[in-house]
């Protein structure tokens, strides 16, 4: 069986398409997720209860947005991260600078632990959320 040129160009369109549709999509869920990371950070810098639990709401909108997108985590692991939220939380409302940083600090393992047991996609969103909580951890 011989192949024409017009099934040979079809089959590198169709290829060229796929691969096109992928980077797209990890470039949306990195793009996505760093302002959920962005978001950790408003937690941080929360001046009262009512901002920290405010910023608290927007946190887990934005990562149940994510989870609808891109399947990013268990309920295992979002339990980990809302419990990690409200120690930050509450870390800033009490001004302990100390554990402020600790707290940014489990937060990150938590999610780079995450990253590693997800796919590609997936992996595009933690990236872009440690990219995004990367500005008020260093």
């Amino acid at each position: 069986m011989t192949r024409t040129p017009t099934r040979t160009a079809f089959a590198a369109i169709a290829v060229a398409t796929l691969l096109a549709v992928g980077c797209s999509q990890k470039y949306g869920a990195e793009r996505d997720a760093k302002k959920t990371g962005e978001a950790i950070c408003d937690v941080r810098d929360a001046d009262s209860a009512d901002d920290a639990r405010s910023a608290i709401e927007d946190v887990e909108a934005q990562l149940d947005d994510l989870g609808s997108k891109y399947a990013l985590y268990t309920a295992e692991d979002r339990a980990d991260i809302q419990n990690n939220l409200a120690d930050l939380a509450e870390h800033v409302i009490q001004g302990n600078v100390q554990l402020v940083k600790q707290d940014l600090a489990v937060l990150e393992r938590s999610i780079d632990n995450i990253r590693e047991d997800s796919n590609e996609v997936s992996q595009a969103a933690w990236d872009g959320l440690l990219e995004g909580l990367a500005d008020c951890t260093q």
